[in-house]
C-alpha cells in the first residue's frame, strides 16, 4: 500500500500472479488500509523484476481473507494450483519478510484445522511480516495455499488454495475504488459468512457440560473450544466459584481501525458460599456479574450499547435478562451482540451466563441465545 500523498509505503505485503496474468492474490488485511481511506491510498505491485504498477480490486473474500486485484496490463506467468498433500509433507511458503527481498520458509503440512471451520491450513514453519498473500507451494511448484497468519515459535497458517479457487469463479463485483461501496460489501460479505456459521451451529446436536446443579450447551461447533476458566482463590476465601469459558478462534478482519470481529463465546459462572451472609454474597454476586464487551474500540467505531431488561424463567429458575447491541459505525447491519442471565431467588448461589459474538446481523443472534436457554437443564 502507497500513500498518493507521498508516494511512500504505508505497509507491505506479498502476492502472486494467477487467471489470465494480469490477477494478483494477496491477503484482505494486506490491502486494509484501502478500506478506510481509499482515495488516499493506492494498491501497487514490484515483481522480481523490477516492474511496477497500480492494481485495483476485483473480488474479495473477506471471510477468508483473500483479495483478487488486476492489473491494467499483463504482469507475467500464472502459477497453477493444487490440492493439499498429506499431512506431513513438505510445503515451501514465499514471501518478502520484512521487506527484505524474496525468501522461502520451509515446513510441513500440519493438516486443515477444523477450529476454523477448515479454512486454514497448520504450517509448521515461520511466516514474518510482509509474507502475508503470499504463495505456499507443494514440492511439485504448485500453489496448495496462501500465506496468512503466524502465532510465532515455528506456528503458522495458511488459507487453502479452494478458496482462491472459490474467489476466482466468482463474478468480478466491479472496481470498488470509493469507501462507501467498499464498506457496504465488507459487510455484506461479513453478515453473510456469520449468519451461515450461526445457521450450522443450530443445526448440529450439542454436546453438554456439568456445573454443580446445571446441565448446560458444551462444545456446540467444532470451531468451539471449552475450557475450565475457574479462578485461582485464596484458602481463606469465604465463597467457591466455577467458570466454564467456551470460544471459537473464527477471527475475521475488518480493517485496520477496527481489527478483527466474527468472536463467539459463552461463559458459565457458578458461585456459591455458606459463610457469607445475604447481603455480603448478593454485593459478591454482582459485582462479579458483568454486563459489558472489553476492548478498546471508541464510539467513532462502535455506538453505546442499547440494552433490554426482562426476567425470564429458565429451567425452573428466576433470571434477570439483558440483551445488548451496538452498532458499527460505518459498517450498516455489523452489530456486537452481548446477552447475559443471572438466577436469582438462591441466597447462598449463584449461576450466570454471559454469551458474546462481533460483526453479526443482530436478528441473527436470537435463535442461538433463545437454543442455548432452552438447553439448560436444572438439577435439585
Amino acid at each position: 500500500m502507497l500513500n498518493r500523498e507521498t508516494g511512500k509505503k504505508s505497509s507491505i505485503g506479498s502476492g502472486f500472479i494467477v487467471g489470465d496474468g494480469s490477477q494478483v492474490v494477496t491477503n484482505y488485511h494486506v490491502i486494509g488500509q484501502i478500506i478506510q481511506e481509499p482515495e488516499r491510498f493506492y494498491i501497487s505491485f514490484l515483481s522480481r523484476d523490477g516492474h511496477e504498477g497500480e492494481l485495483h480490486i476485483e473480488a474479495l473474500d473477506v471471510a477468508h481473507d483473500l483479495a483478487l486485484l488486476r492489473s491494467e496490463t499483463m504482469i507475467g506467468e500464472a502459477t497453477r494450483s493444487s490440492d493439499l498433500p498429506p499431512q506431513g509433507a513438505p510445503v515451501f511458503a514465499m514471501g518478502n519478510p520484512l521487506d527484505l527481498g524474496l525468501s522461502i520458509a520451509v515446513g510441513t503440512n500440519g493438516g486443515i484445522l477444523n477450529q476454523t471451520d477448515d479454512s486454514r491450513i497448520l504450517f509448521s514453519g515461520s511466516l514474518n511480516p510482509g509474507m502475508s498473500g503470499g504463495p505456499t507451494f507443494n514440492d511439485q511448484g504448485e500453489v496448495i495455499g496462501i500465506n496468512v497468519a503466524t502465532a510465532r515459535n515455528d506456528i503458522s497458517f495458511i488459507v487453502p488454495a479452494r478458496f482462491l479457487n472459490n474467489l476466482m469463479a466468482q463474478q468480478a463485483i466491479g472496481e470498488l475504488t470509493n469507501e462507501a461501496a467498499l464498506k457496504a460489501e465488507v459487510s455484506r460479505q461479513i453478515i453473510e459468512y456469520e449468519s451461515g456459521y450461526i445457521e450450522q451451529i443450530l443445526n448440529r446436536d450439542w454436546s453438554s457440560v456439568e456445573l454443580r446443579q446445571l446441565t448446560l450447551p458444551g462444545i456446540i461447533s467444532p470451531t468451539i473450544r471449552c475450557w475450565d476458566n475457574s479462578a485461582k482463590l485464596n484458602t481463606s476465601a469465604l465463597y467457591k466459584r466455577f467458570q466454564i469459558r467456551c470460544a471459537n478462534k473464527n477471527n475475521v478482519y475488518l480493517d485496520d481501525t477496527n481489527q478483527f470481529v466474527g468472536d463467539l463465546s459463552y461463559e458459565y459462572y457458578w458461585l456459591e458460599s455458606e459463610q457469607l451472609n445475604h447481603i455480603r454474597f448478593y454485593n459478591l454476586y454482582e459485582k462479579l456479574n458483568k454486563d459489558q464487551i472489553e476492548n478498546r474500540l471508541n464510539e467513532d467505531v462502535v455506538s453505546n450499547f442499547n440494552c433490554d431488561t426482562w426476567f425470564i424463567n429458565i429451567a425452573s429458575q428466576e433470571f434477570k435478562a439483558n440483551m445488548c447491541r451496538r452498532e458499527y459505525v460505518e459498517y450498516q447491519g455489523l452489530s456486537d451482540v452481548l446477552f447475559t442471565a443471572a438466577m436469582l431467588g438462591h441466597a447462598n448461589k449463584g449461576f450466570f451466563i454471559t454469551f458474546i459474538m462481533t460483526g453479526v446481523n443482530y436478528q441473527s443472534t436470537l435463535p442461538l441465545v433463545q437454543r442455548i436457554l432452552e438447553h439448560i437443564e436444572w438439577k435439585p
